[in-house]
């Protein structure tokens, strides 16, 4: 026995309709009229069913399909998919849907699908309906958001990081940001001025950047704010920790120069296993090798009892150690 469910999905603003449309959502999905199951065994069932009837489904407005009242259609399902959050459909639209889509008297989908009670998952799929008036519990977006929107939330999110760093209430405005950036700056010269570190790390400037780099590129990240992603900030300032890392395990002879792209790609990976390997691996690069101030390495004495021990001869030091 199968219980008929109404459902509904957010269709989101834009000026395209897309080729397929997501009009249920996979997993567990929770609604107004109840929660119910779907997965890849209800697609394989709502695909069978629409091929032992030979009709498209039909996409109606608000549900009229299932009262009795004349019921135009807004459009027809010719196809259906399964895609990796959602069932969608290949979508034949009428030319009065469009109108109504694109001047935004119409923002969800509302599918009408039968239920198996005995697990409560969908196995059919009626119809579907054009609709103001969801059911389901928290929907996703029938057809993916323009750039503003989530342009201004990467804005929104750089620009608290940006407030963490400097220490400023969140009602900070924009330009008292920037004030204050320009107030954190240090002069290099009478004509030069090198911003706060962790800012230029942060926004990805050389270490001498100017005030005037410093400010445009923080407006172009109101402008462009998918430019720069919070993941990106993170990559550079791991790429900084592991530099310093390689350059420390090279002047400490504990990995040669040939080796210098094996270990970043080591540190890079594994951190704290590189720190491991750093601290247990012997010193291998021979000490002429190591030091490259030439009058440095004249004044070292070298204990030849230390050097016998480690199996080193006078010949060896004067071949290898004093090379420049």
């Amino acid at each position: 026995m199968n219980e008929l469910m109404i459902c509904d999905l957010d269709l989101q603003e834009t000026n395209e309709l897309p080729e397929w449309t997501k009009i249920l959502p996979l997993g567990k999905v929770s609604s107004t009229k109840g929660d119910f199951m779907v997965d890849g065994e209800s697609y394989q069932s709502m695909l069978n069913h629409i091929k032992e009837r030979k009709l498209d489904v039909v996409i109606d407005y608000e549900h009229q399909t299932l009262k009795d009242v004349q019921a135009p259609a807004g459009g027809w399902i010719k196809e259906l998919r399964l895609g990796t959050d959602a069932i969608e459909a290949k979508v034949e639209w009428t030319d009065k849907a469009k109108e109504y889509l694109k001047n935004k008297e119409y923002r969800f989908l509302s599918p009408v699908i039968n239920v198996r009670k005995s697990d409560k998952k969908a196995v059919e799929l009626h119809s579907v309906a054009l609709t103001n008036t969801p059911a389901i519990n928290g929907m996703f977006p029938i057809i993916n958001k323009l750039g503003s929107e989530e342009g201004e939330r990467k804005t929104m999110d750089l620009k608290k990081l940006l407030l963490e760093v400097l220490g400023l209430p969140e009602e900070t405005t924009d330009e008292a940001l920037i004030e204050m950036i320009k107030a954190k700056c240090n002069p290099a010269n009478e004509h030069e001025v090198v911003a706060n570190k962790t800012v230029l790390t942060l926004l990805g400037l050389k270490d001498d950047a100017k005030t005037e780099e410093v400010c445009a590129s923080i407006m172009s990240l109101k402008q462009s704010p998918e430019s720069l992603e919070l993941k990106a900030l993170k990559e550079r300032l791991d790429k900084q920790d592991v530099d310093q890392l390689v350059n420390e395990g090279l002047k400490a002879g504990k990995i040669s120069a040939a080796q210098k792209a094996w270990a970043e790609a080591y540190a890079l990976k594994d951190r704290e296993g590189f720190k491991s390997y750093l601290e247990l691996a012997p010193q291998t690069v021979p000490m002429g090798e190591i030091y490259t101030n030439t009058e440095t390495k004249k004044s070292v004495e070298l204990d030849p009892i230390a050097l016998k021990n480690m199996g080193i001869s006078k010949e060896d030091i004067e071949k290898y150690g004093g090379a420049e």
